[in-house]
């Protein structure tokens, strides 16, 4: 997939204000592609003579059966990009079969997402400092057919990403509960000050199955785990939260080894191809999450630019699937991946 080519054209078509909302990075250099060049430190070493006659790169995730490994991770105002945004979304992950994270800073209320989805979907959360706001958004999410939370517990004191804070996106507002707001309050109400104890208290009341996400260390998964996350997402979100912070690619296999199978473990940033999908598999992850690559294709060309990139890149996972001589998703091993020689 062309993904600086489909890149290219959603700058082109978007408003200023929108490219800057979703390209923006903590450190104002407008790379979060480092995530996407770090995949490429990690070499394939492939099996041979081990007889594949089908190859089935379907996973499963919290009870449910996907086609593919790959996932889309929760991006906030997706109607920026497009005019049916998130719907737009919901419809090609349907249409994919892969799973579909809605934002807590969606542009259109979880009612009418939760109505529209095809699939099965979960609803992303930032906990606020008003807990009644929380408690009244994880009722709705649940109320409308999401299967799990994802709890974002990366939210720094003073939040880093210049573009989230001060751009007002207009057309793409996030909702919070029943109200509103541009680009630039979106983050404002989130609470900074998140333990393990409210992890473990959503964890208990939320009636669904709770991920942690954006974990970066073997210490926090494993505190995320023995709080009650029901898995864990590795993420540096987009880069958005800390300049110079670590891409996901050389944390990833220390994180799964600590988990040691206790619980799922998902990973997003900067995949760019079945290669980046089968090197984290190999690393330890149960699946891949993409984020900007959605935001690119809705805005590039809309619904059907969405899904030929969800179609190719599920195509590419299954060639570099059986390129390693594995049969699933399951027989892929560490022993498949090492780091590239230089």
């Amino acid at each position: 997939m062309d993904f600086t080519r489909l890149r290219a054209a959603a700058e082109a078509a978007l408003p200023d204000d929108a490219w800057t909302f979703y390209q923006g990075t903590a450190d104002g250099l407008f790379d979060p592609e480092r995530d996407a060049r770090a995949w490429d430190r990690w070499d394939l070493v492939p099996r041979v003579m081990t007889g594949l006659t089908t190859i089935d790169t379907s996973v499963e995730l919290g009870g449910h059966r996907f086609a593919s490994p790959i996932t889309l991770a929760a991006s906030a105002s997706q109607g920026g990009a497009h005019p049916d945004g998130e719907l737009a979304t919901a419809a090609a992950a349907a249409e994919a079969g892969v799973l579909m994270s809605y934002s807590n800073n969606a542009t259109i209320a979880v009612e009418r997402f939760g109505a529209a989805a095809a699939s099965p979907w979960w609803a992303q959360i930032y906990l606020q400092r008003d807990r009644s706001a929380s408690a009244d958004y994880v009722a709705r999410c649940v109320a409308a057919g999401a299967s799990a939370l994802v709890l974002t517990v990366d939210v720094p004191g003073i939040l880093a990403d210049a573009a989230f804070r001060s751009v007002p996106l207009s057309g793409a507002v996030a909702v919070r509960g029943n109200v509103p707001v541009t680009g630039a309050g979106a983050g404002l109400a989130a609470d900074t000050s998140i333990t393990p104890d409210d992890l473990a208290e959503l964890a208990a009341t939320a009636g669904v199955p709770v991920w942690a996400k954006g974990v970066l260390t073997p210490d926090d998964a494993v505190r995320a785990l023995d709080a009650g996350a029901a898995g864990v997402i590795v993420s540096n979100h987009g880069r958005r939260q800390l300049a110079g912070v670590v891409p996901v690619a050389s944390v990833l296999r220390g994180i799964a080894e600590a988990v040691g199978g206790r619980a799922p473990v998902i990973v997003d940033g900067g995949i760019r191809s079945g290669a980046d999908v089968v090197r984290a598999l190999a690393l330890g992850a149960s699946a891949v999450g993409i984020g900007r690559p959605v935001l690119w294709a809705l805005a590039a060309g809309g619904p059907e630019a969405l899904a030929s990139v969800l179609a190719t890149l599920a195509d590419e996972t299954r060639v570099a699937i059986a390129g390693l001589g594995a049969a699933s998703v399951a027989d892929i091993t560490p022993g498949m991946v090492r780091p590239a020689f230089s």
